[in-house]
């Protein structure tokens, strides 16, 4: 009788432990959503299923629907609709990412603290709409990154035709812990570690991510204020809708901060809101704590909307908190915007002598002095000054200061030292050079008598802008003064064909026919030129007549 009372005994509290696994497993189904990827003309990129990791709307699921997609929408197990918001990184090779929606999640999956053995008995959790939990078997488990798991699992017989509808699905064990999530392939059905998801975690580098390039739905800011700010700056450079929503978000987490008010107002006076472009920096002034920068800011936009009363009372305010040189500067250049140039340059001046010493100062200075009618001397001076204090070895920082140095010496006529400076602006600058500084640059050669180089650059300034007329017929002049005419001959016909009344293209084609001997034809070219209104025809005409 004893014995037969435990056995009973025994069954129930067997069923109970059955009835316990399967409820803790069905309510796993609470936090599993199914997920949807669009291009922004509606048209559906694709489909998968994915689980809340926590309540604040925090995700994970299966990558690969994010590819290409510009916004994407999950639907909970009530039905309910959610606008994914931001992602937080993702792996291609394990096909997962990290993401959150822009409200609450309804329910949320814990992960498992540790994972499951071999031959140990996991169920999948489809979707509500699709399915209740099915049972299946871990077949061999292999460890990634030294504690992540990825299980290889038995096919599940009642999904073995219709797999394809589960990709994303989690993985729980008997307790309904999250192990991971399911993924299909031809040679097996596995589950990848949810855990490897929690290294998903925004940097200030994210958006140069290869993977995250590949999606446009925004990714997420990090937490840290310095790394945000970083990301900050690469959001603008990616520019686009995302950019105003990062900045909303970066006031919403960093509200102490200048950075977004300013980022916020910069996008206003973009789009021609001056008014709400001031209140955003209002805002700031009361919101932030560091109150001298946020005048500063304040100062700066103003200065963009030609406000120049406004910007200077902003700087002035920002000095009067924190004297620090950088909002001196400010004021400076309010000057200078207001026409004060001897304000502004004895300000620029005298900042020079302070921690502040740098090269912007010493340009800034000579743009005023230049105002002023000072000498060329003086303003070649400014400019040695500022090539002067630039960190050695030089760097992209310093080539302005070498290219307005250069242009100074043009003016000077002192070509060789102008090329001088114009090389090394080209090896420093970073990115492409344009067409005009070439052209620019092959003036100098030509006129200190550095004629291949000259030609070269020439040649390289119409490779950019193969249309402009002065820059063929500058090649052509040049080619006829170095004696190469039959080069001559065709640089001034391409002039020609671009601009039938060039007169200068005329008068280069027939000096170098007459000296090529076709005379008759030169001579008719040549009183083209005259016909055209070109003052030195007359000259050459009388000299070949």
């Amino acid at each position: 009788m004893t014995k037969r009372i435990s056995i009973i005994l025994f069954s129930m509290l067997c069923s109970m432990s059955m009835l316990a696994q399967s409820s803790a497993v069905k309510k796993t189904a609470d936090a599993v959503f199914s997920l949807t990827t669009f291009k922004n003309d509606g048209s559906i990129v694709g489909t998968t299923n994915g689980v809340f990791i926590d309540n604040d709307g925090t995700c994970i699921s299966a990558w690969k629907p994010f590819d290409g997609a510009d916004y994407a929408v999950v639907i909970d197990a009530k039905g309910n609709r959610h606008q994914v918001d931001a992602i937080y990184g993702a792996n291609e090779i394990y096909d997962l990412v990290r993401f959150r929606i822009a409200d609450k999640a309804p329910a949320s999956a814990k992960a498992a603290a540790t994972h499951a053995a071999t031959s140990a008995k996991v169920w999948l959790v489809p979707n509500k709409k699709n399915d209740s939990p099915k049972e299946t078997t871990v077949k061999s488990v292999e460890t990634f990154m030294e504690k992540y798991a990825y299980y290889v699992v038995e096919s599940p017989v009642a999904l073995s035709l219709n797999l394809d509808l589960y990709e994303g699905c989690p993985v729980v064990d008997a307790n309904g812990q999250l192990l991971g999530l399911y993924h299909v392939s031809s040679s097996n059905q596995s589950v990848t570690d949810s855990r490897y998801t929690e290294e998903f975690k925004a940097t200030g580098f994210s958006l140069n991510n290869a993977t995250l390039r590949r999606t446009n739905i925004r990714i997420a800011l990090p937490s840290d204020i310095s790394q945000a700010r970083l990301a900050l700056v690469f959001a603008r450079e990616r520019g686009g809708t995302n950019f105003r929503k990062t900045v909303d978000d970066f006031i919403r987490l960093f509200p102490k901060e200048n950075d977004g008010y300013f980022e916020q107002a910069l996008l206003a006076v973009k789009d021609s809101n001056i008014t709400v472009a001031e209140s955003t920096m209002q805002k700031a002034v009361k919101e932030v704590d560091n109150k001298a920068e946020a005048h500063y800011n304040y100062s700066r936009l103003m200065m963009m909307t030609g406000n120049f009363d406004k910007a200077l009372s902003e700087a002035q305010q920002a000095y009067a908190i924190s004297s620090l040189p950088i909002y001196q500067e400010q004021e400076a250049k309010v000057y200078y915007a207001k026409g004060e140039y001897q304000k502004a340059y004895d300000m620029f001046i005298s900042l020079t002598k302070t921690s502040m010493r740098n090269a912007e100062l010493y340009y800034e200075a000579m743009q005023a002095r230049q105002q002023l009618g000072g000498s060329d001397a003086e303003l070649l001076a400014l400019l040695d000054s500022a090539v002067a204090v630039c960190d050695t070895p030089y760097t992209a920082i310093a080539a302005p200061y070498f290219l307005a140095r250069g242009m100074q010496h043009d003016k000077m006529k002192q070509y060789r030292k102008a090329m001088s400076d114009l090389y090394t602006y080209e090896a420093l600058y970073y990115g492409p050079l344009s067409a005009e500084f070439y052209y620019l640059r092959a003036q100098s050669e030509a006129n200190g008598r550095i004629f291949q180089p000259a030609l070269n650059d020439y040649a390289r300034a119409i490779a950019l802008d193969p249309k402009n007329l002065m820059y063929w017929a500058e090649m052509a002049s040049l080619t006829l003064r170095v004696g190469e005419k039959e080069n001559a001959i065709k640089a001034a016909k391409r002039c020609i064909e671009l601009d039938p009344n060039y007169p200068d293209a005329y008068l280069i084609l027939g000096i170098a026919q007459v000296e090529t001997g076709k005379k008759a034809e030169g001579i008719q070219n040549i009183e083209k030129a005259k016909q055209l209104g070109n003052t030195q025809a007359d000259n050459f005409l009388k000299k070949y007549k």
